[in-house]
């Protein structure tokens, strides 16, 4: 029998009792338990956060049952049984900063009542630590704390800086409680998307073992290669069936889509929430992605227009040393990127002596194509539905040379942009990059940026299998279109940009855009015309 697929399931015990996959992640569980006490752990949203602090909770309170045949079942103590406080903000009201400190005291008390505890303090903090203290004395046990999603009512509050700054305040308020009842504490963990500088679980809670990056932790969320083929092989071998398609095909596929994701550049992993989703659906679709983007990544992209386009074009960055922090009042497009999961390591290098120096990239084919899709939606006011035929007829357009359709599409775009955020990018040549950059990756172009040649270099190169598209992109306020167009054709064929793939099926594209009256035009190219 084809156990269940846990779909939006992250409860340990519900999974076990109703016989739905779980991939055993206790052998991380115990090595991370046995050799410390007080750990963070950061990762994407949907990655097994939530699972794993269901896990820990089970674990704590000693319910062997639930662990029979998993690796930890006859390696943990059973004996050692701890009161657990649950903390998950999933189940949290935090829209103003009112309303989280009142969710947070019905929380305080809603476990008081569980342990018939009276609480005396007024205050929030004073209740928590007070809670913390007295669980300990009633049942002359050390308590475990696990805080799932300790960042949420932060990141889910950033459409409003204000609201996000107080919210943050009152966190590190609350969180602080727990290094002054350290001797109380058998073990915390705490779970987040972001690492946020200025809370006091990182500044003050300084014994706090950090361990998103660590090599033990790699593989402690999502699904290795080995785990996807060995607990989802029936429903692998019943899709391959299905579809007429051999399995080691389909799980090339497979990988393309939802592998890629690592915190050691070694490791590579599915995100559990597509790969679930995809053994259901058994067709591949954008799933992770199409459960919500934070709106204010958007923010931080428009508002870097104006600067460094290489995260576009070449969508490769690196960081070195920790985890980078993320500051509310000063974000940073990379570290977004990162700790969102629209970009993941893809190599490490470390040094005796030196700080490890990790490079990122774009993890898959989901996130890729996702990406640059909700970018293009966000900038012109359309959903994904809506932009896609769209997409589809400007691949038509150009594979055919057809300047009219070409052209008719892209004034459909900028006809689509709000005219506030127009005003915003007025005179920002990168505003009208992205906004073409985002279309063709949308359309399923691999992009290549600003390419050295021997006589120059070239604004994009596009490849799409033996495809390659040369383009030139021209802006200004008030020139004519006809004669930036000129002059971006010209550019090409005078310096030969065509010349490395003449190989292949070139493309010659030239793109203008005119402020003044929002116009835009494009003329193109074939292997034809360049040998005329």
């Amino acid at each position: 029998m084809i156990k269940k697929l846990p779909i939006g399931i992250s409860t340990f015990s519900k999974i076990i009792k109703n016989n739905y996959i779980y991939v055993d992640k206790t052998k991380h569980i115990y090595e991370m338990v046995s050799t410390g006490e007080v750990y963070f752990l950061s990762r994407p949203r949907r990655f097994g956060k939530s699972l794993l602090v269901s896990t820990l909770e089970e674990l704590f309170q000693g319910n062997k049952d639930l662990f029979k045949d998993l690796y930890i079942y006859d390696k943990w103590d059973w004996t050692e049984e701890h009161p657990v406080i649950h903390l998950d903000f999933g189940n949290i009201d935090y829209e103003t900063s009112e309303t989280l400190k009142l969710s947070l005291e019905d929380f305080v008390m809603k476990i008081a009542d569980k342990y018939d505890i009276a609480i005396k303090n007024r205050f929030l903090n004073s209740k928590f630590s007070e809670l913390i203290e007295k669980i300990c004395e009633k049942t002359g046990k050390k308590v475990v704390v696990l805080i799932d999603e300790y960042d949420k009512p932060i990141i889910d509050c950033m459409k409003s800086i204000e609201v996000a700054n107080k919210n943050r305040d009152i966190l590190s308020d609350f969180y602080q409680v727990l290094k002054a009842n350290d001797e109380h504490l058998r073990f915390l963990f705490l779970t987040g998307v972001s690492k946020f500088a200025k809370t006091s679980i990182f500044s003050k809670l300084n014994n706090l073992d950090d361990i998103t990056l660590d090599e033990t932790s790699a593989g402690i969320c999502g699904y290795t290669q080995k785990e996807l083929e060995t607990c989802f092989h029936e429903q692998i071998k019943q899709i391959s069936s299905e579809k007429n398609v051999s399995t080691d095909k389909l799980l090339s596929l497979i990988k393309e889509w939802y592998n890629g994701y690592s915190w050691n550049g070694k490791l590579f992993l599915y995100n559990p929430f597509s790969i679930l989703s995809f053994f259901k659906k058994k067709e591949f679709g954008n799933y992770w992605f199409g459960t919500g983007t934070p709106t204010f990544l958007i923010n931080i992209i428009q508002k870097e227009n104006n600067g460094d386009m290489s995260i576009f074009l070449n969508p490769v960055a690196s960081f070195a040393g920790s985890f980078p922090d993320f500051d509310i009042n000063q974000l940073n497009l990379t570290t977004t990127l990162l700790q969102t999961g629209y970009l993941t390591i893809k190599d490490k290098k470390a040094e005796l002596g030196e700080s490890p120096v990790y490079e990122l990239a774009i993890p898959n084919k989901e996130v890729d194509e996702s990406f640059y899709s909700y970018l293009l939606g966000a900038y012109v006011n359309k959903s994904a539905g809506t932009l896609q035929p769209l997409v589809k007829k400007m691949v038509k357009y150009l594979l055919m040379a057809d300047e009219e359709g070409l052209t008719n599409t892209l004034e459909t775009l900028l006809a689509s942009i709000p005219y506030q955020l127009h005003s915003q990018v007025k005179k920002n040549e990168a505003f009208y990059h992205i906004l073409f950059l985002s279309w063709m990756r949308a359309m399923g172009f691999d992009i290549q940026g600003e390419v050295q040649t021997n006589k120059g270099r070239i604004d994009v190169i596009l490849r799409q299998k033996e495809q390659i598209v040369v383009i030139e992109i021209k802006y200004s306020e008030n020139k004519e279109v006809n004669k930036l167009l000129d002059d971006a054709m010209d550019q090409i064929m005078k310096t030969e940009y065509y010349k490395p793939y003449q190989d292949q099926n070139v493309i010659l594209l030239a793109i203008a855009f005119k402020e003044e009256n929002m116009e835009v035009g494009c003329r193109i190219k074939t292997n034809t015309d360049i040998i005329n």
